[in-house]
C-alpha cells in the first residue's frame, strides 16, 4: 500500500491514542527510583505530542483541520479522555483540541543562557490528558473501541492517509488475546493504505534490553512481547525513514511498529515517529 496521500483539509488523517491506565503505571520509568511515574510521563509526552500536532496544523493564525484526534484510556473500562466541551467525544478536530485543554499550567524549564550556564524559564504547558494508574489492562476492549471509532472514519475519508493508532502500555492484556482485534483494526483501510497500529511498551525494568522496531521476534523475551510484535503494523516507508533519522540506526524494510521496554527517550521518539507523516501540505 502506498501511504502517500497528501494530508490537507480535504483529505485529513486521524491519530488515535490508547493509554494503559493499569495500576502498574504508577511505577517509575525503567524501574529507577526518582524517574517519573510511567503514567505521569506518558501523559506529559502525549500532551507535548498533541501540542506538536497543533503547531504542525497551524498556518498563519489558523489551526487547520488536517487531523482528527482521539485519546482513550483503558483501566476500569475504556473511556475517552478529551475534556471541556469535547467531553464524551471519541474524536475531535485539531482546532477544537487546541481550544479545549483541561487547563494551562506554568512549568519551569531549564535552558541554556548562551554563555555556558543554565537559567530557569517559565513556560505555558497545555494539558489535555492527566495521568491515571488504577485498574487492569483491558487492551482487547480498547482495540475493539478503536475499531468502532475508525470504521465510520475510513468510510467518510476514503482517499485520506489512513489512521494511525498508538497503543502505550506496560503490560499484557487481561481480557483476551489482543492480536485478534488488532488484526481487525489493521484491516480497516482507505485507498491509501491500511490503518497503522504502533505499540509502545513502557518498561519497569532498568536492566531490560530496549528494542526499537524489530523485524523479527527473535530477541523478544516472552510470549507477551511476541504478541505485541504480531499485533503491530509494519512501518510504512516514510515512517521507517523518520525512525532512522531520529534514532540514527538502520532499519529493515520489514521493521514492525514496536518499541519494547522503552525508556523516557524511547517513548518520546516513538510518539514523534508515529505522528510525523511526511506528506503534510
Amino acid at each position: 500500500m502506498a501511504y502517500t496521500a497528501e494530508i490537507n483539509r480535504s483529505t485529513p488523517t486521524c491519530f488515535l491514542f490508547l493509554i494503559d491506565h493499569s495500576t502498574s503505571m504508577v511505577d517509575p520509568i525503567m524501574g529507577v527510583p526518582g524517574n517519573p511515574q510511567k503514567a505521569r510521563f506518558v501523559a506529559d509526552a502525549l500532551n507535548k505530542v498533541i501540542q506538536s500536532l497543533v503547531v504542525s496544523a497551524s498556518k498563519d493564525v489558523d489551526v487547520r483541520r488536517y487531523y482528527q484526534i482521539g485519546v482513550l484510556g483503558y483501566g476500569f473500562g475504556v473511556t475517552s479522555l478529551l475534556g471541556g466541551d469535547l467531553q464524551g467525544q471519541d474524536l475531535a478536530w485539531i482546532d477544537d483540541i487546541y481550544k479545549n485543554p483541561l487547563r494551562i499550567e506554568e512549568r519551569i524549564k531549564k535552558e541554556s543562557d548562551g554563555a555556558g550556564g543554565v537559567i530557569e524559564v517559565t513556560r505555558k504547558f497545555p494539558v489535555w490528558v492527566d495521568p491515571v494508574s488504577r485498574g487492569q489492562t483491558p487492551m482487547c476492549a480498547a482495540l475493539e473501541r478503536a475499531i468502532s471509532i475508525l470504521i465510520p472514519w475510513v468510510e467518510e475519508h476514503p482517499q485520506s492517509y489512513p489512521p494511525t493508532v498508538i497503543n502505550l502500555t506496560d503490560g499484557e492484556s487481561n481480557d483476551g488475546d489482543p492480536r485478534i482485534p488488532a488484526e481487525t483494526l489493521k484491516s480497516l483501510a482507505t485507498a491509501d493504505g491500511n490503518t497503522i497500529l504502533l505499540t509502545v511498551h513502557a518498561s519497569s525494568n532498568q536492566f531490560a534490553q530496549q528494542i526499537f522496531f524489530p523485524y523479527s521476534d527473535a530477541d523478544l523475551p516472552d510470549r507477551a512481547s511476541r504478541k505485541m510484535f504480531e499485533m503491530s503494523s509494519s512501518l510504512p516507508v516514510q515512517m521507517c525513514r523518520t525512525a532512522q533519522e531520529l534514532l540514527g540506526i538502520d532499519l529493515s524494510e520489514s521493521a514492525k511498529g514496536l518499541v519494547y521496554n522503552a525508556d523516557i527517550a524511547g517513548i518520546v521518539q516513538a510518539l514523534e515517529i508515529g505522528t510525523r507523516p511526511g506528506n503534510l501540505r
